[in-house]
């Protein structure tokens, strides 16, 4: 509002209480927004003008006799009036085809007063228009909007309805050509339309709806968290919302105002750019993101609409989203800083992922078990533009079959039998914005490879046992241990949805094919589960990199932990589990050179004492007397013979003296191999 007050004049024939109400009823309305004066033509000299800016007259020929009177920058307005609620009762109490006397002030402003009362649904009544020249000695009912004193003497009753309130059709002129609208005019306005006839029935509704969207509009843009504002096309301010003020510290009110002006050029650096997304701004130490779109009405530019978000409001919801996905389980546990590695093979593979993580693609990720696909998929999502939200993973290998399309697309209520009443969404709808990992992919039956062949190229679901369509916005991570081209090829695997998951590939290189990893990760695992870093003899060592590790890393993990329990201060042959030392060894030339030179069965048992001697060498002696203990007929000199044998084979190591013999790591090996191949019933490969 301007600081200058507008004014109006309300200008009748004479002074009378006519007066006093037209004021008190545009006080109701406009009072502390506009200065209201009084007028009677009847006291203007020749020359005299009224300046206000409004004028009010209450009939026509009023205004054609103040047109003299009236500065050529002032516009005159005709009140519309009308009845107030309480006052209509009594007309509609009048019995049907009563013959009515209408009386008013004047002859024009009685036949206006009768087409007033036909306008407002008074129809079943004979409205008749005073005339003060004609007598009516058969009407006994008279109408009179505030002139009681005119009415013909021998009517009998007479229903004095005041005079005319003001109709919310002129209120609406007299704020559209201030420009008033303010929450407070409107508020009024409403309340004075409650306690009138509108004699246009259609405004007053309508504009009681306008009035309450506008104030549902009010609400809703005040109770955003982001500074907005709108303007026309020429950077006019038209509308702000309170978090505006605060962001850029306002006090005055600037609807009106030029917006560059109003903010000191913060945005109009540029004076050609307009448009901005997601541009970064600084405020009195204050960062915000400003965006910014155009706006049409009836094809035709008509204005911009701003939008301002402060940078740490933006990091506290993503953080408050982030503990509710962990809540849920729905983030991921790793990131590309988890994976250990020394492997050159391995840090190429992981440098493609951190390529393919800024993309939309889907992923598909091969490897043998246990090589670390998840742990791929995990960190490819944790430096993707979704990291902020959910995090799916699903193993497609251990969901039954029939429980399988339900756990991905969800289902309505009452689907099947067990299914909630609320039904339920599926882990494709969990994952709306973020990533949904599809583990072990390849073993996904053919009837659901055709479902998700629809969420690839559509991005479109639709739950079980119903017939809505609901888009998703994801991006899907697959992993299979399996060789999808051979199962295609044995119409396990559909070639169509091959080539839909194929679009950004990820091998993942065995173990095996990176030895650097093998003692590098056995030590991290080790650390972790002994909390020290223990040493390996030399034999040990040949042994845990000549084996293939067919479980790879996980596999690595469970020998580490093993070794962890089993070991103190060195990591020895014995310390491995046995599938590491029983792994494709062959013996057959020890046991053939054996076989030849002594009774093989003496040697094994002298063997299998030795190997409960780990920590220090034995005498003779002491090995005579424990094959006695134990019942093994074998003399002295032939243990001295066998422990030859034994030293030329690698297994022992014998000296003389107090030193005595000692199983080595080879010699242990093979009494580890033997046992293993008894415990399975291999007995003759060694016999």
């Amino acid at each position: 509002m301007n600081k200058k007050m507008k004014t109006i004049g309300i200008l009748t024939l004479i002074p009378s209480d006519l007066n006093e109400f037209i004021r008190n009823n545009l006080e109701k309305v406009l009072l502390g927004y506009v200065i209201i004066n009084n007028y009677y033509l009847s006291h203007l000299n020749p020359g005299e003008i009224i300046n206000d800016d409004i004028v009010v007259v209450t009939a026509q020929s009023h205004a054609r006799k103040a047109q003299n009177y009236i500065s050529s920058h002032s516009r005159i307005i005709v009140l519309r009036r009308t009845l107030p609620n309480s006052e209509i009762y009594k007309i509609t109490a009048i019995p049907k085809s009563a013959n009515v006397l209408v009386v008013n002030d004047s002859q024009e402003n009685t036949i206006e007063a009768v087409a007033f009362l036909c306008q407002i649904g008074i129809t079943h009544l004979n409205l008749i228009p005073y005339d003060g020249r004609t007598e009516y000695p058969d009407i006994n009912i008279a109408i009179t909007l505030g002139e009681a004193s005119s009415v013909p003497h021998h009517i009998q009753t007479v229903i004095d309805v005041g005079h005319r309130c003001i109709d919310i059709s002129t209120f609406l002129s007299i704020l559209n050509y201030f420009n008033i609208d303010t929450q407070e005019t409107s508020s009024r306005l409403i309340k004075y339309s409650d306690t009138i006839v509108t004699m246009d029935a259609g405004i007053k509704s309508q504009y009681k709806e306008l009035f309450m969207k506008n104030i549902q509009l009010d609400t809703i843009v005040n109770l955003s968290h982001d500074g907005i504002m709108l303007t026309d096309k020429n950077h006019i301010i038209l509308l702000y919302n309170k978090k505006f003020s605060q962001i850029f510290e306002l006090t005055d009110n600037i609807i009106g105002k030029h917006f560059p002006t109003v903010l000191n050029n913060i945005l109009f650096k540029n004076p050609s750019k307009d448009m901005y997304t997601g541009e970064l701004i600084e405020f009195h130490e204050r960062s915000l993101l400003a965006n910014s779109s155009k706006f049409e009405q009836f094809g035709e530019p008509a204005g911009i609409y701003y939008e301002f978000q402060e940078v740490t409001r933006i990091h506290h919801l993503e953080q408050s989203l982030s503990k509710k996905l962990r809540e849920k389980g729905l983030v991921t546990r790793y990131t590309f800083d988890s994976i250990q590695t020394k492997s050159p093979k391995m840090k190429e593979c992981i440098h493609l992922a951190k390529l393919i993580a800024s993309s939309n693609f889907t992923v598909l990720i091969t490897g043998e078990s246990g090589t670390g696909k998840e742990l791929i998929a995990h960190s490819i999502h944790a430096a993707s533009p979704r990291s902020i939200y959910p995090f799916v993973a699903i193993n497609c290998a251990s969901v039954p079959e029939t429980l399988l399309e339900s756990e991905l697309f969800g289902y309505e209520a009452g689907s099947f039998t067990g299914a909630t009443k609320e039904g339920k969404p599926g882990l494709f709808e969990q994952a709306n914005n973020g990533t949904i990992f599809l583990d072990e992919i390849g073993d996904m039956p053919l009837s659901l490879q055709v479902r998700l062949l629809r969420v690839l190229q559509e991005r479109q679901i639709m739950r079980v046992g119903s017939q809505r369509v609901i888009d998703v916005n994801l991006r899907v991570i697959a992993a299979t241990n399996k060789d999808l081209v051979a199962e295609v090829q044995k119409n396990s695997f559909r070639q169509d949805l091959l080539y839909r998951l194929n679009v950004l590939p990820i091998l993942i290189p065995p173990l095996r094919e990176r030895p650097e990893d093998i003692f590098h990760l056995l030590h991290f695992f080790m650390e972790n589960y002994h909390i020290k870093k223990v040493p390996f003899t030399q034999e040990a060592e040949s042994l845990l990199l000549k084996y293939p590790w067919p479980g790879n890393v996980r596999e690595l993990a469970n020998t580490a932990a093993y070794i962890s329990f089993m070991a103190t201060d060195v990591v020895d042959v014995h310390d491995l589990p046995a599938y590491v030392w029983t792994n494709n060894i062959d013996f057959s030339t020890e046991i053939s050179i054996l076989s030849t030179k002594c009774d093989t069965k003496n040697a094994y048992q002298l063997l299998d004492i030795l190997s409960h001697h780990t920590n220090g060498g034995i005498g003779r002696k002491n090995l005579e007397a424990k094959c006695i203990s134990t019942g093994i007929a074998i003399t002295e000199s032939e243990i001295r013979r066998l422990l030859s044998i034994f030293n030329k084979l690698g297994w022992a190591d014998s000296h003389a003296g107090r030193c005595g013999s000692r199983i080595t790591a080879k010699g242990l090996a093979f009494v580890n191999w033997r046992k293993h191949l008894i415990n399975k019933g291999q007995q003759s490969n060694i016999s």
